[in-house]
């Protein structure tokens, strides 16, 4: 093995790029630094070859800015792989070139040690610690005082870590619904480790899959419903890696194939649907479409990353604004965005506290149910966890 951990993914990528450059075009990050994939590949070995030591390769690597902005730049939504005729798999370079980038120190902790989703405390249940969140009550798969861990349920809900923590009453306002269709329902309140993934922690993340595909087992649960596409597709992986036949399927195909009828009328506004980077086929966009009862051909639609994925607001946080912004500018004043994902959601919701315009964000779940976001309120707590009391025991958790 050579100093690069993983340079047999980057010579396998460099033999299967023909460097046609069309990546380059449909990225803001490759266009920037004027690099394709492939030249990725290349300049990692590049420094690898003018390197004996691993001192010697991270300077390298830092001397080459254009290499250090792409891989750290990457949104992982997959823009270049649509238009790549090889169909190259880029989040699968950009991660393992992450993981190389992680063990040469070249990604500080501070980029990634509130979202280390794999242990006790995350920027996510530091915060429903915090303001009183949580669902033992839900998650019956888990023993409880005066309860054992049942073993006879049908389905499982992952909300996932955003609508988990920043959506309480929504997260169980959507149980209540999943557990009246089913006999029996438990809740996974875990996170699928995309934000490990993004920091170069793939294994982890993988680890932290293979747990919450061994709960869904032990639940007796045969099927996953999922709010989010991205937590859907790691989580199909995960069970697919096991053997276990758990289906999983979206919130929304689950509740239009049981008859639910939305609890609130749609918005007056226009609609204007934000495609999650994860719905790679568009069925989640589709299915979404129909248990709203939209026409999926009517509201005008927009695609790409909303500025939240792989963790470049770690990294730039000027660029993460700045594909909001991008994203935004494609809904009209008086509108609403509809996102798939509560990530998307979150994102949106943030941009347009710091630069207002006349646009609501809301997820898909809040034009379903009668609980609804409140990011006025998320923001302030978020806020406020760091000067309050509990200011002096983050920073050492997280430093």
């Amino acid at each position: 093995m050579g100093l690069l951990k993983h340079s047999d993914v980057y010579w396998s990528f460099i033999g299967q790029c023909t460097q046609c450059g069309y990546c380059t075009g449909a990225c803001t990050s490759l266009t920037n630094n004027d690099i394709t994939l492939g030249g990725i590949a290349r300049a990692l070995l590049a420094a690898e070859r003018k390197a004996s030591t691993l001192e010697e390769l991270r300077d390298n690597i830092m001397a080459d800015e254009s290499l250090v902005n792409a891989v750290r730049g990457c949104f992982f939504c997959t823009s270049c792989k649509n238009t790549c005729f090889a169909h190259n798999d880029v989040c699968d370079l950009i991660y393992h070139a992450r993981v190389d980038f992680l063990n040469l120190g070249l990604i500080p902790r501070e980029a990634y040690s509130s979202v280390m989703v794999d242990e006790e405390w995350d920027i996510f249940t530091a915060y429903r610690a915090i303001h009183g969140i949580g669902y033992a009550d839900l998650t019956r798969h888990r023993a409880q005082e005066g309860a054992e861990a049942a073993t006879d349920c049908d389905v499982a809900f992952f909300p996932g870590c955003s609508l988990a923590a920043y959506g309480p009453e929504l997260t169980r306002e959507i149980f209540e619904t999943i557990d009246g269709f089913s006999e029996k329902a438990t809740m996974l309140d875990s996170c699928c480790g995309s934000s490990l993934k993004s920091a170069g922690f793939f294994e982890r993340a993988e680890a932290l899959c293979d747990r919450n595909a061994v709960e869904i087992e032990q639940s007796g649960a045969k099927r996953l419903v999922c709010v989010c596409p991205g937590c859907a597709n790691d989580m199909k992986a995960a069970l697919s890696a096991r053997g276990l036949d758990i289906e999983v399927v979206s919130l929304s195909a689950f509740l239009s194939e049981n008859g639910f009828t939305p609890k609130r009328p749609l918005p007056e506004t226009p609609l204007v649907f934000s495609k999650s980077c994860q719905d790679r086929d568009g069925r989640y966009l589709e299915e979404t479409c129909g248990a709203l009862g939209v026409d999926p051909e009517t509201p005008a639609i927009f695609r790409g990353c909303c500025g939240a994925g792989g963790a470049v607001s770690a990294f730039a946080p000027e660029r993460q604004a700045a594909q909001a912004d991008s994203k935004l500018s494609f809904v009209p004043d008086g509108a609403t965005v509809v996102s798939m994902c509560p990530t998307c959601t979150y994102t949106y919701a943030y941009r347009l506290m710091e630069s207002p315009r006349d646009i609501q964000s809301k997820h898909y779940a809040e034009l379903l149910f009668e609980n609804q976001f409140d990011w006025d309120l998320t923001f302030a707590q978020l806020g406020g966890m760091w000067c309050g009391e509990y200011g002096a025991w983050l920073a050492q958790v997280f430093a």
